[in-house]
């Protein structure tokens, strides 16, 4: 009996180092976080991002602060670590590590999105040169006019506005989509106005006669272009 009474405080502190989960966790492992708020993320323990010159050492994570995970094989497109007071954190809970399909699979679409953003990047600066250039031959066009004939100086300002204004209406055709917006909302924004709904803030701008006009500009421009290209297409 009185051995057993002795056993009894070696026999909690075994059972309390079993039930901390934070004594069983090594570095790598996957993981699950449930914060306190009652939000969860999951990813891989690993070092806080530090200097690189230093090498990392062996992580007590029964006596950290704060955990440090690696998201990116959890959410392909978001790359990196995240960094989380332990205060932050109801609960961590170890889960196995994804298998080779899900591996597979995860580092395809990983590769996926980064093409996808290699080709949208080379897309953006095309149409960014697209844009330059026919600017700087307007600039030239307005600049020649100019020269030529002191009088044709209005003419090319307003080719040159003309060109601005067809940019930015270009800008609100792709924040405004014709095929979502256009006269019929205008026509809700009123119902909603007689029936006293609050009109939400897109519709709003969108109702703002610079904005119809610029917005109206681009897209008889793009009409116009549309039935050029049919007529190119039937000779």
């Amino acid at each position: 009996m009185k051995h057993s009474l002795l056993l009894l405080p070696l026999l909690a502190s075994v059972a309390f180092a079993q039930d901390d989960p934070w004594k069983t966790l090594t570095k790598g492992d996957r993981v699950q976080i449930t914060f306190r708020s009652g939000n969860s993320i999951m990813g891989n323990l690993a070092n806080k991002p530090a200097d690189p010159r230093v090498p990392p050492g062996a992580i007590d994570y029964a006596a950290v602060t704060e955990v440090t995970i690696d998201v990116s094989l959890e959410y392909p497109g978001l790359n990196g670590t995240m960094t989380i007071p332990k205060k932050e954190i109801k609960e961590i809970r170890k889960l196995g590590n994804l298998d080779a399909a899900s591996m597979k699979k995860i580092q395809e679409e990983m590769l996926r999105m980064k093409k996808q953003a290699e080709a949208d990047e080379a897309a953006r600066k095309a149409s960014e040169a697209d844009r330059d250039k026919t600017a700087k031959a307007a600039r030239e066009a307005a600049d020649k006019a100019d020269k030529e004939n002191s009088g044709d100086k209005e003419k090319g300002a307003q080719l040159l506005k003309d060109f601005n204004d067809l940019q930015e209406g270009k800008k609100l055709l792709q924040r405004f989509p014709p095929e979502k917006y256009g006269p019929q909302t205008l026509k809700d924004m009123a119902d909603m106005a007689v029936r006293k709904q609050p009109v939400p803030l897109d519709m709003r701008e969108f109702a703002d006669p610079e904005v119809q006009r610029l917005w109206t500009l681009a897209l008889n421009a793009q009409k116009d272009e549309k039935k050029k290209e049919k007529v190119e297409e039937k000779k």
